[in-house]
């Protein structure tokens, strides 16, 4: 037999609500990403062509 007084009754019952809060949230947040839309784009045939992406920082290139 469990005994269990006031204060860890309460405990319990925040602790399962809060298991099925979160677990409803995460359901929620599922279904929303189901719902995104796409976005088309256009891509075009690059040949003999190198790209290049440099972030820059700042800083000049240190070319050696």
């Amino acid at each position: 037999m469990i005994v269990l007084k006031k204060k860890r009754l309460l405990l319990v019952s925040l602790f399962c609500c809060l298991s099925v809060f979160t677990f409803l949230l995460s359901s929620n947040v599922k279904e929303s990403n189901k719902e995104e839309k796409s976005i088309e784009t256009v891509s075009l045939p690059i040949t003999n062509k190198v790209i290049v992406l440099d972030a820059g920082h700042g800083k000049p290139d240190e070319r050696s």
